[in-house]
């Protein structure tokens, strides 16, 4: 009998390990023994680098402003974290989280 694959489903969790701190992430895929992952956060620029602004704040009765990351990571599943509910992006930020996997997903051509 063939083992019966189950769908992923798109999902936000906090992870708590010394690199995401409990930061809200949106998962969007896994890869054997890891999510794939995009960072939210509140702040405009992370690191040096700027933020792609959200019109709607994904978590529930947060009305403050939110940014995505605007480059995918990964993480491993055994990271302790908690699944977070009724988070969701409004119809028009899911354009812009597309928009940031399928950059992310398009293959990097050779070096030659």
């Amino acid at each position: 009998m063939a083992k019966k694959e189950t769908r992923f489903q798109k999902h936000f969790r906090k992870f708590h390990d010394g690199k995401l701190t409990g930061h809200p992430q949106y998962v969007y895929d896994e890869d054997g023994q890891q999510y794939k992952i995009i960072g939210i956060t509140k702040s405009p620029k992370t690191d040096g680098v700027w933020n792609i602004e959200l019109d709607c704040n994904p978590e529930p009765n947060n009305s403050a402003k939110a940014y995505i990351r605007p480059k995918p990571d990964k993480v491993n599943k055994g990271v302790k974290n908690k699944r977070l509910k009724n988070w969701k992006f409004a119809k028009s930020d899911k354009k812009k989280v597309q928009a940031v996997i399928d950059k992310a997903e398009k293959k990097k051509p050779r070096k030659k």
